[in-house]
């Protein structure tokens, strides 16, 4: 059953409630008036009850469609008439009708919202306010004193416990409806929760895949290019020292230029292999790879590391690619002149920072889909983060975060 049937379910029970503590109450007015009082107000009220229970009966109608709005309309306009009615007849029955006149209020809570909720519940307050007025400051019709006190008495002792069974069952449907939602609500986050561990967890698993991919690459171009290469760099240089090559300047011209192009393309396919994946960030950890990586960068770099020792792969990993990316910013959009590279362990976190002072930026205008995104993305794999501190003008630090 969805919120809507439910809903409507739970509001045709209290109206058949109201109905039938309605009627009970016309009943005991007739049968008092038979017995004892002999008034024809009491008569006449006795009916207008009759009325308001078949105005609440036709409130039954709209919820067959799923329409509580008007089903409460219906049950309202029922509760307030004869609030206000009773209340000028029988002024002693008062308090019973202020409980009447506030029933839709109660009732709206779980039907409207925003201003018509706001509606109801004023209307609900005002009508309550002038049953009190009304039962007290007025008596037209003269019939409350000729009424014994005894029989007033009684009639708000017999009267009262449908009203308070009425509230009774309205405020267990509406505590029953609460913990249903409030159940639902936990199993909702329950489940976001593990949708969003899954995905961390894939993430994490996307970005490993790409760190080994970037290792086999790396030893691919040291086990394969670069042995190819310096078996041509030897090959050449027996070329050279062959006499016909020594007694041929043009031919000797010639291996010495293809020896430096060899050199040339062995240096540039190590530089390319360091920046798939640098053998010293395997061999040695993070910041033995960092300090490399400073010495290539095209500014000068500080070095401030505290010691870190050594983590996990996949959280060095991070964090080193993120720090690298960071350098690069800074010499190539930044316009720095020096940057800081410091590391430290806080907690069971390991942070580095990179520092440098250039022209700034303001974070909150950075694209979204941009560079930073990327490294949060990153370190997001590993359960790290990212902290950027920068203005226009004063520099900017890129603090990254990954578990010890």
């Amino acid at each position: 059953m969805d919120g809507s049937s439910a809903l409507a379910g739970r509001l045709r029970r209290l109206i058949l409630a109201d109905v039938s503590i309605t009627l009970g109450a016309a009943t005991l007015s007739f049968a008092i008036n038979v017995a004892i009082v002999h008034s024809p107000y009491l008569y006449l009220l006795a009916s207008l009850v009759v009325g308001t229970a078949g105005l609440m009966a036709i409130g039954l109608r709209p919820l067959r469609y799923g329409d509580c709005r008007r089903s409460l309309a219906w049950v309202a306009v029922a509760n307030w008439g004869i609030a206000i009615v009773a209340s000028t007849i029988a002024t002693f029955t008062w308090p019973l009708m202020m409980q009447t006149a506030l029933l839709p209020a109660v009732l709206a809570i779980s039907v409207l919202s925003g201003r018509e909720l706001g509606a109801a519940l004023a209307t609900s307050t005002v009508v309550a306010m002038g049953v009190v007025i009304l039962g007290l400051l007025q008596d037209v019709t003269g019939f409350s004193p000729s009424v014994d006190e005894w029989v007033r008495d009684l009639v708000l002792i017999l009267t009262a416990p449908g009203l308070v069974g009425l509230v009774a069952m309205l405020a267990w449907q509406n505590s029953s409806s609460l913990q249903q939602a409030l159940a639902s609500m936990s199993a909702s986050r329950e489940a976001l929760a593990k949708q969003a561990e899954e995905l961390r967890r894939s993430r994490a698993r996307v970005v490993a895949a790409g760190d080994r991919e970037r290792r086999r690459i790396e030893r691919d171009l040291h086990d394969g290019a670069q042995q190819w290469l310096v078996g041509i760099d030897l090959g050449l240089a027996r070329a050279g020292r062959h006499p016909a090559v020594g007694h041929d300047p043009e031919l000797a011209a010639l291996v010495a230029d293809l020896r430096r192009s060899a050199h040339l393309a062995h240096q540039e396919i190590r530089r390319l292999a360091h920046g798939v994946y640098p053998p010293a960030l395997t061999e040695h950890g993070l910041e033995a790879a960092l300090a490399e990586a400073a010495d290539r960068c095209p500014i000068p770099v500080r070095v401030r590391f505290a010691g870190v020792g050594r983590c996990v792969p996949d959280v060095e990993s991070a964090l080193y690619f993120s720090c690298v990316e960071a350098m690069q910013n800074a010499a190539k959009h930044a316009a720095a002149s020096s940057v800081t590279l410091s590391s430290g362990v806080a907690g069971r976190e390991v942070w580095v920072a990179v520092g440098d002072d250039g022209i700034g930026f303001d974070p909150t205008l950075a694209d979204p889909d941009g560079g930073l995104m990327t490294l949060r993305d990153r370190l997001g794999a590993i359960g790290g983060c990212l902290a950027v501190e920068s203005a226009p003008g004063v520099g900017t630090v890129v603090e990254v975060r990954g578990p010890v």
